[in-house]
């Protein structure tokens, strides 16, 4: 790139940057129905927020509010500018491309996403993803420890923040062992290997250890399985509870299913509706009702009250309540996946399509990943970026669907990487993948 070409696209970069932050600071801060609990520390709340609002508030305390939008809106765009830079070389973006780059990586800050006005977690998330993927694909090319120490700091802070990417390195270790499988015998390989694939339970031993020292129970934060049974919950009947081992699981379902088919939130409840599509827009529409306010509620207070009788003290209760009910959730999602599953998959699949606003888009994605796959597979190195960039958004949204509905809110960190899906096969399609 000639000098004074790099000269005027960091100029417009520096303006886009400060119009940006401008919004940011001249908006106030949004304090969402989330917002309260990571202020309170609640036990199902990961650390990482956590302790980033409760270190601000010390700090920032008549200016709590202003200090977050300064720090959320400066080190978003530092890692805008950083991803920009990585992704417009690794890909040799045209200027059009570039432009449609940096409108894509923008769009969280402003409607409706606000990552930087919103006083939760994505505020953070989503600039330590950007992070945390340039280093991974860093690592990858230049396969040096320190790449990989910088991608697993990343990595650690992203999951501490926002749990829904705490298997992501496995995507990178199986890219790696791709890249690098003439040599993967190697020790050194082996090792960095096996850094990457062991990190997530490196960082459930250390998301236990916070709630041991502050709940004063050794357990990862509760929530994943509360969310994860609300489709089981959509999609089962009455005998469901004849299949039940336990009887507190037992208890609690009858009371939740009871209630739900009171209130006709279950499939079962929908007569009018006649496809999947339809069945999934009122699960998706309903989700608070059916978790927070039926599943969730009606079992912590269960779980609350009986912990009580055994101890005098509110706080233990209620954190052993939290950690009981996800416990219960577990094995119920389970039962009722597997009792229901013709019908639970096809609200799976109706779900995951949601995400990707077309069944076609998401059957598009799908196919790209296993032929990148079969491809790289063969030692066509040359579509080891195409693999990573499907992978990560096929991962993440079925994730998402399996854990709860497909809302942007979930799924936003990744529409960059269709993005470089549609720019790689454009661009490239009529030569063997992308050198280097």
């Amino acid at each position: 790139m000639k000098l004074k070409t790099l000269f005027k696209e960091n100029t417009i970069l520096r303006v886009v940057y400060l119009l940006v932050f401008l919004f940011v600071i001249t908006n106030e801060a949004i304090y969402s129905p989330d917002t309260r609990s990571y202020l309170n520390a609640l036990p199902y709340r990961h650390p990482g927020y956590v302790i980033f609002l409760k270190s601000f508030k010390f700090l920032f305390s008549s200016f709590f509010d202003m200090s977050v939008l300064v720090f959320q809106g400066v080190f978003g765009l530092i890692a805008v500018n950083f991803f920009f830079k990585k992704a417009a070389q690794i890909f040799n973006l045209s200027t059009i491309s570039k432009v449609i780059l940096m409108v894509i990586l923008i769009f969280p800050f402003f409607n409706p996403l606000y990552v930087a006005n919103n006083i939760c977690p994505e505020g953070l998330s989503y600039p330590l993803y950007l992070f945390f993927i340039v280093s991974c694909l860093d690592f990858i090319k230049n396969d040096s420890y320190k790449k990989l120490a910088i991608a697993l700091f990343f990595y650690i802070l992203l999951a501490l923040t926002r749990g829904q990417f705490i298997f992501t390195p496995l995507i990178f270790a199986f890219a790696y062992f791709l890249e690098k499988k003439p040599q993967i015998l190697k020790a050194s390989k082996i090792f960095k290997l096996s850094l990457l694939i062991c990190m997530p339970v490196v960082l459930v031993l250390t998301e236990s250890t916070y709630h041991k020292l502050k709940d004063g129970i050794f357990m990862t934060t509760p929530f994943g399985f509360v969310n994860a049974s609300t489709s089981a919950f959509y999609v089962s009947s009455k005998n469901d509870s004849q299949h039940i081992k336990y009887a507190d699981d037992k208890i609690i379902f009858e009371n939740c299913y009871q209630k739900l088919q009171n209130e006709e939130l279950l499939m079962s409840s929908q007569d009018d509706l006649d496809s999947y599509t339809q069945y999934y827009n009122f699960f998706h529409k309903n989700v608070p009702p059916i978790c927070n306010r039926t599943v969730h509620n009606l079992g912590k207070k269960y779980y609350f009250d009986k912990e009580l009788m055994k101890t005098n003290s509110i706080k233990t209760a209620d954190a052993q309540a939290f950690y009981n009910i996800e416990k219960t959730c577990k094995s119920l999602t389970l039962t009722l996946i597997s009792n229901n599953f013709k019908k639970w998959i096809q609200l799976y699949f109706a779900n995951i399509s949601h995400g990707f606003y077309s069944s076609v888009l998401l059957i598009f994605i799908v196919f790209i990943l296993l032929y990148s796959f079969v491809k790289v597979l063969f030692k066509n190195k040359t579509y080891i970026l195409l693999f990573i960039c499907a992978a990560l958004t096929l991962s993440n949204a079925m994730l998402v669907a399996f854990a709860s509905h497909s809302i942007m809110r979930y799924l936003f960190y990744n529409y960059v990487f269709i993005f470089f899906i549609f720019v790689i096969i454009l661009t490239k399609l009529t030569k063997n993948g992308i050198k280097n």
